[in-house]
C-alpha cells in the first residue's frame, strides 16, 4: 500500500469512528432533542474528513519546521565549534 493509500484509509476510519460516536451519543443521550447531537456529530465528521484530505500538507509543514530548527541546531553547532578553534589558535 502507498503513503496516499493509507492515509486515506485511516482518514475514512477517522470519519467513522466520529459518526459512530455521534451515533452513540445520540442513542445513549438523554433522549431530549437528538438533532442537536445529531448535526453536531455530522460537524464533526465533516472537520474529521477535511483534516483527513490535508495530512500531506501539515506533513509537509512538519518536515519544512523540523529541516529549519536542524538547520539552526546545525549552525550554532559549527559556529561554536569553529569559535572554540580560533580562539585556540589565538592564544
Amino acid at each position: 500500500m502507498t503513503r496516499t493509500t493509507k492515509s486515506r484509509i485511516a482518514g475514512s476510519a477517522l470519519v467513522a469512528a466520529a459518526a459512530l460516536i455521534g451515533f452513540v451519543g445520540v442513542v445513549v443521550g438523554d433522549g431530549g432533542n437528538p438533532v442537536e447531537p445529531a448535526v453536531d456529530a455530522l460537524n464533526t465528521a465533516e472537520t474529521a474528513a477535511a483534516l483527513a484530505g490535508q495530512v500531506p500538507y501539515l506533513a509537509a509543514g512538519g518536515v519544512l519546521i523540523g529541516l529549519g530548527v536542524g538547520a539552526v541546531i546545525a549552525s550554532g553547532a559549527t559556529y561554536w565549534y569553529q569559535n572554540k578553534q580560533i580562539g585556540g589558535r589565538l592564544e
